[in-house]
């Protein structure tokens, strides 16, 4: 399908709230990331009726539109080319962790240090599958040839290919990790080619008895080894390392910055990984690894079926990241990596969900985004068919979609399957298991064997009844809803002590000089509505917002001259324009800061076209819940 790309960017920053609404602009593989002012002002149901658009959620500090390959790069393009700034990676780090508490903030940090790593991995685990297939016997067999039979130059090629990432994986992490924390990336890679520096005992030497390789012994009980494959000691290093660096800098005079920094960078932390550090790290590390290894092997494949199962939830709060460092772990010890084949299951049942979905569906949308998100979750890229498809009626599919990732997960440990990478899944993910016949047979019969019964319980018990409803004919009118009647009984706004009108805290509510109102002293810091209706205005500071219904106008504010506190502790859970019932969240306020800004609380309800009514009157007293009659009306 050809679209107008210009015309669906132009339309994204509309419905977003226009460009005041938006910071900056990014985008992924298949989402467009935009840093909003203001989150309320983003109207999903306009964006989701864009073209092109395969969903949105709001995540990480960034509002994301799925747009799937190909589509994502040309409305970026024209994003941009509309005057939409780019988005700078602080920006980015800022956006993601704003609203995290500390650790969510921690596990989105480990996933900052270890993502970067993945493309290495992603290209060994290839040439591991490689090596596995082309130069095992039993293939060579059928030309009648053996491993001698190999050139020692080819075998030294391969070598190089598939033993490097592995070898210096501590230099790359230790890189890393300076980079996300602040400090100088080649300090870090310097520091982490240290702690594999050929004139150390070879840490994979040191643990085969039969090499006689034995660590050298300081003070004749620390042991000092080079630390190849090992994750941990590389990244507390890296953590300890940037934080030195940056105390340095701040300390050392500028004229011997240069010199001296680096230097005692390298010195003092190259002393502290080799004595203190590395030994203590490396020992938790080698217990982690037996704990993971263990649970995976618990008897009738009970760790696949967990982890299985909680794979797509797990994505879903962002704490996956803290399972790279595990996989990446378990391949520089072992050399595989059972978690990627539950985690290739886990896209194969994503793309049978959401295939039946989209065939079965009569909503035109889902029909034409469906099969563009089935493939991309049959390469590895689960997005758009999670949050586009499956996520976007109910819970049904996405349950039906777990169920099977656990039992799929549970077959596969009970097999023993396991890849050589980690990072590619489904389809790609293929590549990892062709060292061994059994293993790649293995995966193909599994992989089919899920995609197709995610594809048939879906057909038959798991598709939403929303997309099972046609679209309107075209041309013909939305049915708008019935406008809400008069309300005869306003109830509460709040929980707290009811305050008549003569009393309120404000001469121009207590006056009546905005019509006939009363007022709440609240004891939580939540306003609700007190009738069904239209929000008719929301005041930027939102302390104030204004709801029509049935011929009556009403206004509610929070505070007395809280506008001074220009929106610094409220919160707005409504926009202009939208229809809310009685007893809907309007607005959250933080009590405490109010009050400490020197402001009354009290939260006033004003009839403010009671001159056309012919009767206001108040009729509560003392304590009132949310929703207890607090006005009585008459048209």
């Amino acid at each position: 399908m050809n679209y107008d790309y210009g015309k669906i960017a132009r339309e994204v920053i509309a419905a977003v709230g226009g460009p005041e609404n938006i910071r900056s602009a990014a985008h992924c593989a298949t989402r467009l990331r935009l840093i909003v002012a203001d989150r309320s002002k983003a109207d999903d149901e306009k964006v989701g009726e864009i073209d092109a658009v395969k969903g949105t959620f709001f995540t990480a500090g960034q509002y994301q539109i799925i747009f799937g390959t190909g589509h994502v790069n040309r409305v970026y393009e024209q994003i941009t080319q509309l005057g939409i700034a780019e988005t700078t990676a602080s920006e980015a780090k800022e956006a993601k962790m704003e609203g995290k508490n500390k650790i969510q903030k921690a596990i989105r940090t480990f996933g900052d240090v270890f993502v970067p790593v993945i493309p290495a991995l992603v290209a060994t685990g290839l040439f591991l599958g490689l090596k596995g297939a082309l130069l095992n016997n039993n293939f060579l067999a059928l030309f009648g040839m053996t491993n001698a039979d190999i050139p020692q130059s080819f075998q030294v090629l391969v070598e190089v290919l598939s033993g490097t990432t592995f070898a210096f994986l501590p230099a790359i992490v230790c890189w890393s990790t300076f980079r996300v924390f602040g400090g100088s990336p080649v300090l870090g890679l310097i520091l982490g080619l240290m702690l594999v520096n050929g004139a150390l005992p070879n840490a994979y030497s040191v643990a085969d008895p039969s090499s006689g390789v034995t660590p050298l012994l300081l003070f004749g009980f620390i042991p000092i080894v080079g630390y190849q494959g090992s994750i941990l000691p590389a990244f507390v290093a890296g953590v300890l390392g940037s934080k030195l660096e940056k105390n340095l800098r701040k300390t050392v005079p500028a004229v011997f910055d240069f010199m001296i920094t680096p230097f005692l960078v390298l010195l003092i932390m190259l002393v502290l990984s080799l004595l203190v550090i590395g030994p203590l790290l490396h020992t938790l590390e080698n217990v982690l690894l037996v704990i993971v290894e263990s649970a995976l092997s618990l008897p009738l494949g009970l760790g696949g079926l967990v982890v299985g199962f909680f794979w797509s939830i797990i994505t879903l709060t962002g704490v996956h990241h803290i399972f790279n460092m595990l996989e990446i772990s378990l391949l520089s010890s072992t050399g595989f990596n059972p978690f990627n084949a539950i985690l290739c299951m886990c896209g194969f049942s994503s793309a049978g969900v959401c295939l039946a979905i989209s065939l079965k569906a009569k909503k035109k949308e889902i029909r034409a985004i469906g099969p563009s998100a089935t493939a991309s979750a049959l390469l590895g890229i689960g997005e758009p068919a999670l949050f586009g498809v499956i996520l976007r009626y109910g819970l049904k599919p996405f349950l039906l979609s777990c169920s099977i990732n656990g039992i799929a997960g549970m077959i596969a440990m009970l097999l023993g399957m396991k890849g050589t990478g980690n990072g590619i899944t489904t389809i790609p993910g293929m590549l990892l298991y062709i060292y061994s016949p059994t293993q790649i047979l293995m995966y193909v019969v599994l992989a089919a064997a899920v995609f197709a019964t995610a594809f048939s319980l879906t057909w038959l018990f798991a598709v939403p009844p929303e997309v099972m409803e046609p679209d309107a004919p075209k041309g013909a009118k939305k049915e708008e809803p019935a406008p809400a009647p008069f309300p005869e009984t306003l109830g509460s706004v709040a929980k707290g002590v009811f305050v008549p009108m003569e009393r309120l805290p404000d001469q121009t509510f207590s006056q009546g000089v905005l019509g006939t109102c009363c007022g709440v002293t609240p004891e939580e810091g939540k306003v609700y509505s007190p009738m069904n209706g239209t929000i008719s205005q929301l005041a930027e500071t939102l302390h104030a917002v204004g709801i029509e219904a049935g011929g009556v106008e009403l206004l509610i504010h929070v505070g007395v001259d809280t506008v001074e506190m220009k929106g610094d502790g409220f919160r707005s859970h409504v926009k202009e324009g939208q229809t809310v019932k009685k007893g809907d969240l309007l607005l959250s306020m933080d009590l405490k800061k109010i009050e400490a800004a020197g402001h009354p609380s009290t939260i006033m309800v004003a009839v403010t076209n009671s001159d056309d009514l012919a009767s206001v009157e108040a009729s509560a007293s003392g304590m009132v819940q949310p929703g207890d009659p607090l006005m009585h009306l008459k048209p």
